[in-house]
């Protein structure tokens, strides 16, 4: 989402003094918002969460979402980052896997959020569009496997909302599917009519909408607002769809948010 830095005014006293010192450094949108999230698992119900939402950077860092990175090279055309990613739409938790009666009836363990560490390189291409490519490693013990991603994004200006659109594949590691959508077989609770499942290395399609109308709160130039609306969808190959725990191997997230930009 493209941002634009609003300075702050100076403040003298010492409760605006530290405000300004603490939000100096940040950028772009700042937001709260809420996150429905509809689960490629099978007999999950749709689960609604208040989030922070950042679409800007705070110092020299920069934040998107679910991600936040530092740039390591820029010269107009192409750029390359260290970035952390913070996995979550294919999470599964305990109270999920009790309120569903597909997964309940196996002995199931958690499948957790990861926190991913990588590096990606993009490139300013034509008609608009920026290419990007990454390899992310999870280092906090959750599938302790990679995965790579190759994504597509534009901006473009309609009917007033500015428009992020994105398009991508990620590829999958055997060890990240399995840990997520395959069963071991201490999770059979009865053999007969239930099957180990060992899910192999494969793909998924990412499609990205986010539409963010900007306004002035109260007229005033320097207290710029924006709200959005956006979407968030994963479809994954047979690889995951084939998983008795799946139905057709789709997340879909939406969101809706309202904040301020510094």
């Amino acid at each position: 989402m493209m941002t634009t830095a609003i300075p702050m005014a100076h403040a003298e006293d010492g409760e605006d003094g530290f405000w300004h010192t603490v939000a100096e450094p940040a950028s772009g949108l700042w937001s709260v918002g809420a996150v429905a999230r509809d689960s490629a698992f099978r007999d999950v119900d749709v689960e609604v969460n208040p989030a922070l939402l950042v679409f800007g950077g705070y110092g020299d860092f920069f934040i998107e979402a679910n991600r936040i990175g530092y740039g390591v090279y820029r010269d107009g055309t192409n750029f390359a980052s260290v970035i952390g990613n913070l996995r979550t739409h294919t999470s599964l938790s305990d109270d999920q896997i009790d309120d569903s009666d597909v997964l309940s009836a196996y002995d199931l363990d958690e499948r957790d959020s990861a926190l991913e560490i990588g590096f990606q390189v993009g490139r300013r291409l034509g008609g608009g569009w920026i290419g990007r490519a990454a390899v992310l490693q999870d280092v906090s013990g959750a599938h302790q496997s990679q995965e790579a991603e190759l994504l597509f994004y534009r901006r473009d200006d309609v009917a007033g909302f500015r428009i992020l659109t994105t398009v991508g594949a990620q590829y999958q590691t055997e060890d990240f599917n399995d840990y997520y959508f395959g069963i071991d077989r201490d999770e059979i609770r009865n053999s007969a009519t239930q099957d180990v499942y060992d899910a192999g290395a494969g793909f998924s399609a990412e499609l990205e909408v986010i539409a963010t109308y900007d306004f002035h709160w109260g007229g005033q130039a320097d207290n710029k607002w924006g709200a959005y609306v956006g979407l968030r969808h994963f479809q994954y190959d047979d690889e995951v769809s084939d998983s008795p725990l799946v139905g057709n191997g789709l997340v879909q997230q939406y969101f809706v948010g309202l904040g301020k930009y510094f």
